[in-house]
């Protein structure tokens, strides 16, 4: 269980600092807002490139923080439920969902969304609007490789989860 518990908390570690870089870019897209408005009400000029950057930063923050979500157990769970199971119960859940549900969406979707970006390389997609932003396979990338980490962030927490298990099997709190 020491091996399990090791790539465990290396895989947390590599998910946290991606959440910890991701939050850098928060403050980019702040940025970015508070120049567009400023500019927009004080010169009265917008660029459509730059409006189009904003929506860009925004969807790689939610798709690279989504795994950093999971690991800070701020993502979506039926807690109604979830309170009033027994400390077994919930360390079996623990390990049960991130591998029957967590782990494979995310790689059902990464592998389905690859053709996605295949897709928008193949054809030089870009903004459809004028003066937009060129190369949105870019873009488009950046959900197999955010589905890709929310289900390495599963793996991580299958693997902490089972240690928890056998460390602590009866126990109830």
């Amino acid at each position: 269980m020491n091996g399990a518990a090791r790539w465990g908390r290396r895989l947390d570690r590599v998910i946290e600092l991606i959440g910890q870089t991701t939050a850098w870019l928060t403050l980019l897209l702040v940025l970015l807002v508070a120049f567009d408005v400023g500019a927009r009400y004080l010169f009265h000029v917008s660029w459509v490139p730059e409006q189009e950057f904003e929506w860009h930063v925004l969807a790689v923050i939610a798709l690279i923080a989504a795994s950093f979500t999971l690991q800070q157990g701020e993502h979506v769970r039926v807690d109604v439920f979830y309170q009033h199971y027994s400390e077994h119960v919930k360390r079996w859940l623990d390990v049960l969902l991130p591998i029957v549900i967590v782990v494979p969406v995310g790689l059902f979707i990464a592998y389905m969304s690859l053709h996605f970006v295949e897709m928008s390389y193949a054809i030089n997609e870009g903004s459809p609007d004028p003066g937009g932003l060129p190369d949105r396979w870019l873009l488009k990338a950046f959900v197999p490789i955010g589905f890709a980490l929310v289900a390495l962030q599963g793996v991580a927490m299958f693997l902490l989860a089972l240690v928890n298990l056998y460390t602590h099997p009866q126990q109830e709190h």
